[in-house]
């Protein structure tokens, strides 16, 4: 069995964070899915993709029909980066190392660390303590920067 050997995000849950960070700034709208291919650069069907993902994490809602769209689930700054992140990586840490020896106590016990530090920030900051302008090509250059 192959264990993930970094803590890199993959690219859905960039994605994630994009789409989740845009439509703070149009909190409480709702937004066709339609509408963040301009601002994002995301392809729709990655965009269907993830919103369904972020739904199913409840911290989207979605509404069907001629005036549906999405919206965040809950305020911007009631929504941390962690939970996003959450939603698509790992919940623990990628690798196991919890066999009880002395040699891998202390291995685990340092992955552990790094693992909750790689998180806490996340955890630390919400969707409004981005601040981000909405991601228009501009935005979207800074955030690439």
């Amino acid at each position: 069995m192959r264990y993930r050997e970094t803590m890199w995000l993959n690219q859905q849950t960039l994605d994630a964070i994009r789409i989740m960070a845009e439509l703070a700034t149009r909190w409480p709208r709702l937004t066709r899915a339609s509408d963040l291919v301009d601002v994002t650069g995301i392809s729709f069907v990655n965009i269907q993709k993830t919103v369904h993902a972020l739904a199913l994490g409840r911290l989207l809602e979605t509404s069907r029909g001629r005036y549906g769209g999405i919206r965040l689930a809950r305020a911007p700054d009631e929504i941390n980066i962690g939970e996003i992140v959450r939603a698509f990586e790992p919940k623990d840490c990628p690798v196991n190392f919890l066999v009880a020896s002395t040699v891998s106590a202390g291995i685990s016990a340092l992955l552990f660390k790094a693992h909750r530090g790689f998180f806490q920030p996340l955890e630390a900051t919400t969707l409004a303590d981005l601040d981000l302008p909405s991601l228009s090509n501009e935005g979207r250059r800074r955030l690439e920067a």
